[in-house]
């Protein structure tokens, strides 16, 4: 059984369409609701309300707490046209700010590293972990410079479980008050999270629009374009998909199958060699463009980040946490089948997809939402789709 918890948005006024005719049919209620108009996934002007009223306002993945653990670590992250980078100060806090040299706009730094001072590579500015300017050559002969009035420009940081996030909004709620149900909940199903080790990064483009991720959020398509997990005789899931929506988080949870060891052992052939081998599969969903997953085996997590390359391409980093450094062999198979089996499936699903929406013929559809919101139901997509609706138009619904 479902249950939500949503927050009161404050009112906006509704996003102005000319030309495009109709009221949307897109509904408060899930049970009611078509999808968003098929033209919220390509239309330029859709893309540049979600940079300023999505991305800059919400909580952003930067890194991981592990590549910050000393004072002068620093790690960098870019958010679309914006550059940041995240440091651990002389007092081990950590510290966040925009990329750039307040001289003439240089980028200071690249990558991830160690610094005991922050010098810019262009005229040497030079600035403290606190982000204070210290140096600027010949500042004592430019009338009237103070090297106060050019400190970096701070932006907000939190380290949430043990990922770093940053939030361009200098008023956003912390991250900790709206997803604090989520940390406890994956610290209770993966106990030893803070053992896990980074392994492996795998990257890649989907051409298509980054909202069609969040609209994954059911498992209606599983048995049709999933039939290795779900819905042949080998799947080593059951039909079930039991969800929770939290205000900015939802988490859905499959089943799986009794035997799903010897179910699992057909196409990943190695020992397992764990006595806390789980055999459900949690998917964690973090508002706006966050995925967490741990599938079936030992302890491991997947972290998928997803940031836009334009209206119809969106770039995704699939972090791999396990317990071993270096993986052992099922471990390492199991990434395998994720990355070379699963996501090219859904990949290719949304593709094809965004090719469709953009038909002359098509507006929008419905959402297939039952009153038991079953493993069928497509009640996932609403919650994500709410958020962005309510991001754009606040509560300014069209339906009647």
């Amino acid at each position: 059984m479902a249950v939500t918890e949503r927050t009161e948005p404050r009112r906006k006024k509704r996003v102005n369409h000319p030309g495009r005719g109709g009221k949307s049919g897109f509904h408060p209620k899930a049970e009611h609701s078509t999808t968003l108009p098929s033209y919220y996934y390509y239309e330029p002007a859709i893309f540049a309300r979600e940079k300023e009223e999505i991305f800059f306002k919400t909580w952003q993945l930067a890194g991981y707490i592990a590549d910050l653990a000393n004072v002068g670590d620093y790690i960098t992250f870019r958010l679309l046209d914006q550059l940041v980078f995240v440091v651990r100060d002389k007092n081990r806090d950590l510290r966040a700010f925009y990329n750039v040299c307040m001289h003439r706009g240089h980028t200071l730094l690249d990558g991830k590293g160690n610094v005991k001072n922050i010098m810019c590579p262009f005229h040497a500015w030079t600035y403290g972990l606190d982000g204070a300017l210290k140096a600027a050559g010949n500042a004592e002969n430019v009338r009237g410079f103070d090297l106060a009035d050019f400190n970096l420009t701070e932006i907000r940081v939190e380290q949430f479980l043990h990922m770093v996030f940053v939030n361009l909004d200098p008023a956003a709620t912390p991250l900790a008050e709206q997803a604090g149900g989520l940390a406890a909940m994956m610290r209770r199903v993966l106990p030893n999270l803070d053992q896990m080790k980074r392994v492996r990064r795998d990257t890649y483009e989907i051409k298509a629009n980054w909202k069609l991720l969040g609209d994954q959020l059911e498992c209606y398509h599983c048995p049709v374009i999933h039939p290795q997990v779900m819905g042949s005789e080998d799947a080593y899931l059951e039909p079930s998909f039991d969800s929770e929506e939290h205000g900015i988080w939802s988490v859905d949870i499959s089943r799986g199958t009794p035997d799903v060891l010897e179910k699992i052992r057909k196409f990943l052939p190695a020992d397992v060699g764990s006595e806390t081998f789980t055999k459900d599969v949690y998917i964690w969903f973090l508002w706006p463009n966050l995925i967490l997953i741990t599938h079936h085996g030992p302890p491991n997590l997947k972290i998928g980040y997803a940031v836009p390359n334009g209206v119809e391409s969106v770039i995704r980093h699939m972090d791999h946490f396990v317990l071993n450094d270096p993986p052992n062999a099922f471990e390492l198979a199991q990434m395998d089948n994720h990355m070379n089996i699963a996501a090219p499936q859904d990949r290719e699903a949304m593709e094809k997809q965004m090719v469709g929406i953009k038909a002359r013929g098509y507006r929008q559809g419905r959402l297939m939402v039952d009153a038991e919101h079953s493993w069928r139901s497509e009640h996932g997509v609403h919650f994500f789709d709410d958020l962005v609706w309510k991001a754009l138009n606040g509560d300014a619904y069209e339906v009647e």
